[in-house]
């Protein structure tokens, strides 16, 4: 009987987020689809590693209802972009503006659309 050599594993980056959990390559998922399963039935969270970046998360569904599972990503996405968009907002001055500063700059932007339109 063959021994199996082991599959080397992906090099933990340190940009990597430690909360991404670990990483695996395309080669070790389609070498050893049984080890990744193995991980994900132990509610590991893998980073799919191709080229040497991070291309995608792998990561374990309890209850199999991968829609859940999906709109429970999108939000978190949305909270994510949300948290980018106060970061610049705090960076650039924006979040200090007050409201009619807001709608200001709305009446502005409106007025230079409509007069380009009619150009």
């Amino acid at each position: 009987m063959k021994s199996k050599a082991k599959t080397p594993r992906a090099k933990k980056s340190s940009l990597a987020p430690a909360s991404a959990g670990d990483r695996i390559t395309y080669r070790e998922l389609r070498n050893t689809p049984g080890r990744v399963w193995e991980r994900l039935a132990a509610n590991e969270i893998l980073t799919l590693v191709a080229e040497g970046d991070a291309k995608a998360l792998v990561i374990p569904i309890r209850d199999g209802n991968a829609r859940d599972a999906l709109e429970a990503y999108k939000r978190g996405r949305a909270m994510m972009a949300l948290a980018s968009i106060r970061r610049t907002a705090r960076e650039n001055g924006t979040s200090r503006m007050t409201l009619a500063e807001i709608n200001e700059v709305i009446r502005e932007t409106r007025a230079e659309r409509r007069a380009n339109r009619g150009s």
